[in-house]
């Protein structure tokens, strides 16, 4: 394994949250939980969490969710978004748990990265109004004023909480123990660098030299979807992305995503997000 990750902290801070009563969320961005008191409820991946004070929850970016709190959730959240250098097969083929029982040293390290990062708490806590304008600028903008060592703390805590919910199936392997298929690393890592343009199955397997047939046998192994359908959905998530975070024209996102048929990418967008383009862009800008 030979890919670097990174997590772009966007926000963070303790919060006490009263009638959190949110509908059909998508967010670029991933979400961390830790609860400290109070009742509610997320539901994500056709799964529905209650939220108990000493856990952490995680939600992932592109997720379409519910949030719900009858009273008060007191709580921590941090939002954040991976950034992939080198290798990127080897993240997308993990499993996650969603929710893990929190140690002290995670209670420690979610205070810490919120004392280390005092400017990113949010001015609304309702997700449909986040400023989500430049959303990336203003996360480097923030990160230059951390000095290094305060940067490289929060960037340590932030991998160490993350890797909280990665799956072993019970087994004492660790992620430095996961090595998927060269060919099929560096297929992804392709997919992902050429999203703006035309990309052919065939085209994947023959830089393989695999054959059409195995290619997609063994990239559905792996990566736990077909070679097509993995390329739709980063197609739409790099477009979800854009939606947010710039006022471009949607046939130019479109484009830009890869795809040049904009009835199709109304069609793909709506199966992958549940809205069309513009529902989405309106739900997530600021009312």
């Amino acid at each position: 394994m030979s890919g670097h990750l990174n997590l772009s902290l966007l926000n963070v801070d303790e919060c006490c949250a009263e009638n959190w009563n949110f509908r059909k969320v998508i967010s670029p961005f991933s979400r961390m939980y830790l609860v400290k008191s109070g009742e509610g409820s997320i539901v994500h991946n056709h799964k529905k969490y209650e939220l108990q004070a000493g856990k952490l929850y995680m939600v992932p970016g592109f997720t379409l969710c519910n949030y719900s709190s009858p009273s008060f959730l007191e709580h921590y959240y941090i939002h954040f978004i991976p950034q992939i250098l080198g290798e990127t097969a080897w993240l997308d083929a993990l499993d996650f748990e969603y929710e893990v029982i929190a140690t002290e040293e995670d209670i420690r390290m979610m205070k810490r990265i919120a004392e280390l990062n005092p400017g990113r708490k949010l001015q609304n806590v309702d997700p449909r109004k986040y400023c989500k304008d430049n959303l990336l600028p203003q996360t480097e903008t923030l990160d230059s004023a951390l000095s290094f060592v305060s940067y490289l703390e929060t960037q340590g805590m932030l991998l160490q909480l993350f890797s909280r919910f990665i799956k072993t199936d019970g087994q004492n392997a660790d992620i430095k123990k996961f090595t998927p298929n060269k060919k099929i690393s560096n297929a992804v890592d392709f997919i992902h660098q050429h999203l703006g343009r035309p990309i052919q199955v065939n085209e994947l397997a023959d830089s393989c030299h695999f054959s059409n047939d195995y290619f997609s046998r063994l990239f559905l192994k792996i990566m736990g979807t077909r070679p097509i359908d993995y390329i739709n959905r980063k197609r739409i998530e790099s477009a979800q992305l854009q939606l947010i975070t710039s006022n471009d024209p949607i046939e130019k996102i479109a484009l830009e995503s890869g795809i040049d048929n904009f009835s199709y990418f109304n069609r793909m967008f709506k199966k992958y997000s549940c809205a069309t383009p513009g529902e989405y862009r309106k739900l997530h800008q600021l009312v």
